[in-house]
């Protein structure tokens, strides 16, 4: 604390420099009578005892020289001498957010002082003049203990509630007359990334977006008195735009005749993309019916052709051609997209047509991987399909869950077939890890690969309908597995591996109430060790 005290000491001059400008320009009253030097030895004398205060943790210091002061306060008018008193709590406000010691101890204790005394100075000259006016003591004094104890009410209750507003779970910040940061709590530095040294005493400007409506907003509520729930983006310390939903409202400031604003913030970004989410799957579900429509036309004659196409193959011997033959496997090989697509096309219609059971999960994911390693030798893909050893089959037969199994098992076996179209192009070893584990109730499954990974611009697109990464891809794979994992109450994450090369997808799924009566809870930093032993 002396630290700080001396730095404010040395920075006197330039503080009561600035009080005095700042009183010329928001006071209206006439300076002629003071000399700019008494002014500035008016502030010097009042700021001075009140760093003397902050050592000794009490108030008399500081009062003695306001009372001290009464000549020259008996020129103004009692506003005027209020406003004395903000003038120096501004003063020192801007000039400790320049030293970034604002949130300090020290500060904090000279804004309660400041605060004291602003109390103490409108109590003792309210009390003179009704003593002048009604010329009774007695009731003046009895007037002057009610307004002592409502005083004390009303600082508790200032305590209790600043106390709530930087302990809530929101962002909170409130703003004075000149849109100013004057409170900043914990949320607002998680959620934007500025801590309250680089923020207290600056303009919420430092947030806004260029295309923002932050400032409209602000401006609203002071028009209606308070905004609520407008969405609007601000920007974070690391310059990332965040979509943030925000609600503002004002206080009145009797004594800066202007009004306070208390801006509260939430981030909106899963709003945000719950709405985009819900906006895809409307005009989706629209293109599925006709998806689904025209898919069934185009099917029947993709039939016919595999079926004539298998004819063909039949007739053709000896005649055989090099040529021929090639050209026959890029009939089939185009006739196999085309089907892709139907099918995919199909799968957009179904999605809403989910029959749940309840499925030991090992035995889901173990058909799975045996279709996939089936595919794979069909296709002749050297891939080595890698379960770790954990648990006991037995064990791992407990994690149930309720399941769609079609259409579990198609998520599985998309997911199977990126990861092997990844390990193509890749070097050795390709290998394809599976673990099965159970966190606190949710059953997890995580399937590695050892392929290139994923390009990082990739990350945010890869969920969306009609986005590929693959050439001749539908763009609906990824789409449809995320639509059927949200359909089972579950979850999904794509990321690249970090204690090796390659792509790591992690699905998580609620227990089947089966499994919380007889599971015992797998803790999560013993996942990894805890694994589903499946054997092929």
């Amino acid at each position: 604390m002396r630290k700080e005290i001396n730095v404010l000491q040395d920075s006197m001059v330039e503080i009561s420099r600035k009080a005095v400008l700042l009183m010329k320009d928001q006071i209206n009253f006439t300076l002629e009578k003071f000399s700019e030097k008494e002014l500035r030895d008016f502030f010097k004398s009042a700021i001075g005892d009140l760093l003397g205060d902050l050592e000794s943790d009490t108030t008399d210091k500081m009062k003695r020289g306001l009372r001290e002061s009464a000549d020259f306060f008996s020129e103004l008018r009692i506003d005027e001498r209020l406003r004395l008193l903000i003038v120096i709590k501004e003063v020192l406000f801007e000039t400790l957010s320049s030293l970034n010691i604002y949130t300090s101890p020290t500060a904090k204790r000279i804004s309660e002082l400041i605060d004291e005394n602003i109390l103490e100075l409108s109590y003792h000259y309210e009390i003179e003049m009704m003593k002048s006016e009604t010329g009774d003591v007695v009731v003046a004094d009895e007037i002057a203990d009610e307004l002592y104890k409502t005083r004390k009410k009303l600082e508790k209750q200032k305590n209790f509630i600043t106390s709530l507003l930087e302990n809530s779970p929101d962002a909170i910040t409130l703003l004075d007359a000149k849109r100013r940061v004057t409170l900043w709590n914990d949320a607002a530095k998680e959620l934007i990334g500025y801590r309250q040294t680089q923020i207290i005493g600056k303009s919420l400007e430092k947030i806004s977006a260029e295309d923002s409506d932050l400032r409209s907003v602000l401006r609203e509520a002071e028009k209606k008195g308070k905004v609520l729930g407008s969405e609007l983006s601000i920007k974070t310390q690391d310059g990332r735009l965040l979509p943030v939903s925000v609600s503002v409202s004002t206080i009145d400031n009797a004594a800066e005749k202007e009004a306070n604003f208390v801006v509260v913030m939430r981030d909106a970004s899963e709003l945000r993309k719950m709405r985009d989410r819900a906006i895809d799957a409307e005009k989706l579900s629209a293109m599925a019916k006709i998806a689904g429509a025209v898919a069934h036309e185009v099917r029947n004659p993709l039939n016919s052709l595999i079926l004539n196409l298998d004819l063909l193959e039949d007739e053709i011997t000896t005649e055989k051609t090099e040529r021929l033959e090639n050209q026959l496997k890029i009939f089939r090989e185009e006739i196999e997209k085309l089907n892709e697509i139907v099918t995919n096309y199909l799968s957009l219609s179904r999605l809403t047509k989910i029959e749940f059971k309840t499925f030991a999960i090992r035995e889901v994911v173990h058909d799975a991987v045996r279709r996939a390693k089936a595919a794979a030798e069909l296709s002749q893909k050297k891939v080595h399909f890698k379960f770790p050893l954990g648990m006991s089959g037995e064990q791992a037969d407990e994690i149930f869950v309720m399941l769609d199994e079609r259409q579990f098992a198609r998520v599985l076996l998309n997911l199977f077939q990126n990861a092997l179209d990844a390990l193509s192009a890749a070097p050795k070893p390709k290998e394809i890890e599976v673990l099965i584990f159970q966190e606190a109730n949710l059953a997890v499954i995580e399937i590695r690969d050892t392929g290139e990974g994923l390009a990082e611009e990739n990350f945010e697109k890869l969920f969306t309908p009609f986005y590929s990464t693959k050439s001749g891809g539908t763009g609906l794979g990824l789409y449809i597995v995320r639509e059927i994992i949200l359909s089972h109450r579950g979850d999904i994450e794509l990321k690249n591996r970090t204690d090796r090369r390659g792509a790591l997808v992690r699905i998580t799924l609620p227990l089947a109430e089966k499994a919380e009566k007889t599971l015992e809870e797998i803790k999560p930093d013993a996942a990894f060790k805890s694994v589903a032993a499946v054997n092929i």
